[in-house]
């Protein structure tokens, strides 16, 4: 989870608290059923062309950057694509998203790929019932590539190499957030043009508030709320909060705007809640069912009543 930002932080960034297993699967955007199933949400999934509705090729070409050469086909490609804006994902939703659940061909295809170096796998126990997540980073090499081949909008952040051991569960859930999110703006006539992670906020934020020394707490309060007009972002009880996510998207009438998400976790205080409610940002929520299998998903979406509570 996020946390908003005092004097403090700029000398320490806390990890983050969850480790446990997150899910989204009963939120508006699905209605009763996950977002897979939201045919609303079909253009982005099931290895199709974002936009288009056609198939996208296994049929495998070589790329070259420098003196290395590689083969990939449009859905690794993507796959890759989607997985650095993201910075880890779960295999899973990959196999879902990419493949209509077709086990063998990820499989295949993720082998195939971190033969090359561009794919790197692990397997993870997170929770408090010990459960397998098996999740996929980006390698250097497999960023270099992408950004080589403009396989991203030039204001899209690309990540690679894998997250803390205490942020990985968190992170790995942010997709399905994501993904019901990403169904209401569809729906609506919008269509999204970038994610931003909370990591592409505090190296900016941070960076800024490092620059010319130290600062009387006057000239800090400043410079926190000038950063956080740049950015959008509102100061509360003087801190920036930072969103998880934030969906910029074009709306259905052409103008510009975005939407900031927190996925709270079973670990979430209290505090934190009524500071991300006051903040704006839509709040997802967690529920832990399994018991010592493969992490299932099973979540809400948090409401001002629910917070209420």
């Amino acid at each position: 989870m996020s946390r908003g930002m005092d004097r403090d932080d700029v000398e320490r960034i806390e990890e983050k608290a969850s480790q446990s297993r997150v899910t989204l699967s009963q939120g508006r955007a699905g209605g009763a059923g996950s977002p897979e199933d939201d045919p609303r949400h079909s253009r982005r999934h099931a290895g199709l062309r974002p936009g288009a509705g056609e198939p996208l090729s296994h049929e495998r070409t070589e790329v070259r950057h420098g003196r290395h050469r590689y083969e990939w086909s449009e859905v690794e490609r993507e796959m890759l694509a989607e997985v650095g804006r993201f910075r880890t994902m779960d295999e899973h939703d990959i196999e879902r998203v990419f493949y209509r659940g077709c086990a063998k061909q990820f499989r295949q295809d993720a082998e195939h790929l971190s033969r090359q170096g561009l794919l790197l796998r692990r397997s993870v126990v997170v929770g408090k019932n010990h459960d397998i997540r098996h999740i996929v980073v980006l390698s250097k090499k497999a960023k270099k590539l992408l950004q080589h081949q403009r396989a991203l909008q030039p204001a899209q952040a690309i990540y690679a190499g894998f997250v803390k051991p205490a942020e990985v569960s968190h992170d790995a859930s942010i997709y399905r957030m994501y993904e019901a999110e990403a169904a209401h703006i569809e729906a609506a006539g919008g269509r999204v043009s970038r994610v931003v992670l909370d990591f592409e906020f505090k190296r900016k934020i941070y960076s800024e508030l490092n620059k010319d020394g130290d600062y009387g707490d006057v000239e800090y309060a400043r410079r926190q709320e000038e950063l956080a007009r740049l950015h959008d972002l509102p100061v509360v009880d003087g801190k920036i909060s930072l969103p998880d996510l934030r969906i910029e998207y074009e709306a259905a009438d052409g103008s510009r705007a975005h939407i900031d998400l927190e996925l709270a976790t079973e670990n979430y205080r209290p505090g934190h809640m009524s500071q991300k409610t006051r903040a704006g940002f839509k709040m997802y929520g967690v529920n832990s069912t399994s018991r010592g299998h493969r992490a299932e998903w099973e979540g809400r979406e948090l409401t001002a009543d629910v917070l209420a509570l």
